[in-house]
């Protein structure tokens, strides 16, 4: 058992303070909600401000897991539906979170004491909250239907998350290949050919041209190895720096979706969550500028989301969503059921099924890349391993022809 201060008001709207004792803080809550009163605050006794805000000075620089912000707006949208009021939602949603996401909580609970709507409160914490999410749920207090958008931005955030998976997934097989067939290179240059190279070399012979290229090319990985990684390095982390600058990422992302096979799934994600999150924002009240502003900030490729904001202000000149679409670089297939959409007030569902339709072209695009990247790369390393053997072998049939 454990004690409790709390702060509440009773049904007479009289504030009300005291100490309570309770297995825990959510028994310690709905013993003071079965007295009938309204809960202020309640922690146990030494959690006040200053420790709070030490500890929350240590989880600032912390981020908050997906999987837990999916749980809160869950939780909440599950208390909305169930008839409790905001900050009696919050309040029972705080004591189901952990680490910085309670103290992020918390300071909600304290803005709503203090008059502020939910979606003001979660915008003073956008480095949790998205500008989506904020927007969204401000809707949905305008609408009167915040357990809805709650729900909906959870579904959303769900579909997020499993499409940056299947991207992740799709370019981990590859990459892991691609440091395999290094590997092995490394490992013949380093172990195999300079022992062949001693045991050719002693005979006093001239070698085939194949044997001595693979011989040269092995003294002068060894020799300048070090200097080709630590430029390698460089030339990563100096990547790595013009990625952070804005001119940087849009020459990097525009190039990415140029790249063969793996542009195509890039743009294919891009797209499945771009129509996703465009439909969830319709749905939920929010005008086509403010749903393809929106959109335009939540993909992460630079180039397409520079064009959506470009799109978005082209509503603003009094063109219709599917015009503004046109000429951007966008699918033609979106703009296209975009017109469709708008002619038969459907915009929001054909989004919906956009979404759908280029999340099955991503896992056809995985499929098939992982279909196709195994044999390219075992017919790679093969040529390299075969090419060592052929010069070896044409050296010692060389040397015995001779001998």
């Amino acid at each position: 058992m454990a004690q409790f201060i709390y702060k509440a008001i009773d049904v007479n709207g009289n504030e009300r303070k005291g100490k309570l004792t309770a297995p825990d803080k959510l028994a310690a809550t709905q013993q003071l909600q079965q007295q009938g009163m309204f809960i202020v605050s309640i922690d146990a006794p030494g959690s006040g401000l200053n420790q709070e805000i030490d500890l929350n000075s240590i989880y600032k620089y912390l981020s908050v897991p997906r999987r837990q912000l999916i749980f809160f707006f869950k939780q909440l949208s599950f208390m909305l539906r169930a008839g409790l009021p905001v900050l009696q939602s919050l309040q029972m949603a705080e004591t189901q979170s952990q680490g910085r996401l309670r103290f992020v909580v918390k300071q909600l609970i304290r803005d709503i004491e203090h008059g502020h709507a939910l979606s003001k409160a979660m915008d003073k914490q956008r480095d949790v909250f998205p500008p989506m999410a904020v927007n969204l749920m401000m809707a949905g207090e305008n609408t009167g239907e915040l357990d809805v958008v709650a729900e909906r931005l959870a579904g959303h955030m769900e579909k997020k998350a499993a499409l940056r998976a299947q991207t992740i997934n799709a370019l981990i097989y590859p990459s892991v290949v691609i440091v395999f067939a290094i590997a092995v290179v490394i490992f013949l240059v380093w172990k195999i050919i300079p022992k062949f190279a001693q045991f050719l070399l002693g005979r006093g012979k001239k070698l085939p041209e194949s044997t001595q290229f693979l011989i040269d090319f092995s003294n002068f990985a060894l020799k300048y190895g070090l200097f080709i990684l630590a430029g390698v390095v460089l030339a990563i982390v100096g990547l790595m720096l013009f990625y952070q600058t804005d001119k940087g990422r849009l020459a990097i992302d525009s190039l990415c979706l140029k790249i063969p096979v793996i542009g195509k799934l890039l743009l294919n994600s891009a797209m499945a969550e771009l129509n996703w999150s465009i439909s969830m924002m319709l749905k939920s009240g929010l005008t086509a500028y403010e749903a393809l502003k929106i959109g335009g900030s939540v993909i992460g490729n630079r180039l397409i989301s520079r064009r959506l904001h470009a799109a978005a202000d082209q509503i603003l000149t009094g063109k219709d969503f599917s015009s503004s679409l046109s000429g951007t670089g966008i699918p033609t297939l979106v703009t296209q059921m975009t017109t469709v959409g708008e002619k038969t007030g459907t915009l929001d569902q054909v989004m919906h099924e956009l979404g759908t339709f280029y999340e099955g072209l991503l896992q056809i695009g995985i499929k098939r890349m992982s279909a196709l990247i195994e044999p390219v790369m075992i017919l790679v390393i093969g040529v390299i391993v075969g090419f060592v053997y052929y010069a070896f072998f044409q050296a010692l049939f060389s040397l015995v022809s001779k001998g």
